[in-house]
């Protein structure tokens, strides 16, 4: 999404974060469901349709230790919630199937559980696809149907899962209370349109269908501990979209205009921008150099309009009779398709065509489901691209002074230009005690900036330029700091072998690709 004044379009960072399945993190609740009430939907007729469509799924997940990157944590067992949807596919949360290893759907009233599998995921707006193989799950299901708009304030929505662990379907009801962005917890970065329900939140609804009228309007997702009958629904649009996305048989993610933008509504700045005094718009302060609007804007320019809608001077547009911001018009656009602003430049208005098809950015932090982290150990010294997986688990030593610089990078990396002539950013995350490493603990969490001559952009780099000791040496240098860490080249290669048997260590290096980085 594109938002205005401190953050960035589609990587704003956020507070709120997710509860996979039954599991309590961080103080707060991600899996969402309504008070439950004792009556029947208005449309009793119906909920025998809904009910035969609507899916309880179990999980076992295993996430990774990413301070011993080796190897993954004890599995875990929890549920969520999801429903059938058109093409027998299963719609769910994103977070309720992360890091899954064994997955089953169970239909309300049906004693058996079938295997499941993940078809789509998408982790930038927390939903998710499953298919059953076996036919038999199917049998007397109907697809239940989307709505076409977003709800209105104060409409009665019901909400159907399976919270709590229970086994029983539970309907519970609530009031539409806003419609507005909101930090997507599962990524920790996103941000997207949310339904906001004047409902309580409780484990084990995540995933589950929020309707109007026997129609979906939302995918039930999060919500805050403390905060009394608040509850999330992602809306129809951000499902319409990941649905569209995937009719391809690929999901690309959302484009991501990459702009950052401030208000315009103080007089002095105004004439200072050349601004007609009835025109709204805001102004161009930053651009990612990952997003979508690089090279084709410029800082000072200014958002009069876009796709034909005009800007207020606070970044807002009406839309759908709602007022949001002028971000939403990108999140309804799929990557790969263009969107038209209208840009004030030294006064001169001019209509520019913006191609949505933004690289990947190895800079925008998310947090990393799915796969195993990357990592590379020599003498003892666990060498990692910095990750908010890493920055999470280092976060009980955040009193040192080198995590705080790594909190830094996260945020800054990008608009102070420090990513430049990196792909990533190497950190030293861990070290084995071991007597070839005594005296290096005080370069622990810091950032690694050459090796035996040779700089390091990427952790491929690093793997690279240990095969080449300098001198009988392996020389690291950190940013920062003038000393380097030193170790004896054949001592830490004997070592590793002991220090593989002492800490069961499968395997001293773990890449993704042999990608490096540009020089």
């Amino acid at each position: 999404m594109t938002s205005h004044q401190n953050s960035v379009a589609g990587r704003n960072c956020v507070t709120i974060f997710p509860m996979n399945t039954c599991i309590l993190r961080r103080g707060l609740l991600c899996a969402a469901a309504l008070l439950a009430l004792a009556q029947p939907p208005r449309a009793a007729a119906s909920l025998d349709d809904l009910r035969r469509s609507v899916v309880k799924i179990y999980v076992t997940i295993q996430r990774h230790d990413y301070l011993q990157p080796w190897q993954a944590a004890q599995p875990e067992h929890g549920s969520g919630s999801g429903f059938i949807v058109e093409k027998r596919r299963i719609l769910t949360n994103a977070h309720v199937i992360s890091d899954a290893t064994f997955i089953e759907a169970q239909r309300d009233g049906d004693t058996r559980r079938f295997p499941a599998h993940v078809a789509f995921v998408a982790h930038d707006c927390d939903l998710a696809i499953l298919t059953v193989d076996d036919p038999a799950f199917y049998e007397d299901s109907r697809p239940i149907r989307f709505a076409s708009d977003l709800p209105n304030l104060n409409d009665e929505v019901i909400a159907l899962g399976f919270p709590m662990g229970g086994t029983r379907l539970s309907l519970t009801r609530g009031v539409v209370s806003r419609i507005d962005y909101s930090g997507y917890s599962h990524s920790e970065v996103d941000s997207h349109l949310v339904v906001q329900i004047d409902a309580a939140i409780n484990p084990g609804n995540s995933g589950g269908p929020v309707l109007l009228d026997g129609r979906v309007v939302g995918v039930a997702f999060q919500g805050v501990s403390g905060a009394q009958n608040i509850g999330y629904a992602i809306p129809f649009p951000v499902i319409h979209h990941m649905l569209r996305d995937v009719a391809d048989g690929r999901y690309h993610g959302y484009p991501e205009l990459g702009v950052r933008t401030f208000d315009t509504r103080n007089p002095a700045l105004r004439r200072a921008l050349r601004l007609a005094p009835d025109s709204g718009g805001v102004a161009v302060d930053w651009l990612d150099p990952y997003g979508a609007a690089y090279g084709h804007l410029h800082n000072g320019d200014v958002l009069l309009r876009a796709e034909g809608q005009s800007i207020a001077s606070d970044g807002t547009i009406v839309l759908d009779g709602n007022t949001v911001e002028f971000g939403e018009l990108v999140e309804r656009k799929q990557w790969g398709e263009a969107i038209r602003v209208d840009v004030a430049r030294s006064g001169v208005v001019t209509n520019v065509e913006i191609p949505l098809r933004n690289p990947p950015d190895p800079f925008c932090y998310r947090i990393q489901y799915d796969e195993p982290p990357e990592y590379h150990i020599v003498g003892g010294l666990v060498f990692m691209p910095l990750s908010r997986n890493l920055l999470g688990a280092i976060g009980g030593d955040a009193e040192n002074r080198a995590a705080h610089s790594l909190y830094y990078l996260s945020i800054f990396a990008k608009p102070e230009g420090l990513y430049r002539g990196r792909t990533q950013f190497v950190v030293l995350a861990n070290r084995l005690p071991h007597p070839v490493n005594t005296y290096d603990e005080s370069f622990r969490y810091q950032v690694v900036t050459e090796t035996n001559g040779r700089r390091i952009g990427a952790l491929a780099d690093l793997v690279a330029a240990l095969r080449e000791p300098t001198n009988g040496f392996h020389v690291i240098r950190f940013e920062g700091t003038e000393n380097p860490l030193v170790l004896d080249a054949v001592q830490a290669r004997l070592a590793d072998e002991q220090i593989r048997r002492r800490y069961e260590v499968p395997g001293m290096t773990r890449l993704r690709s042999v990608s490096r980085s540009e020089n």
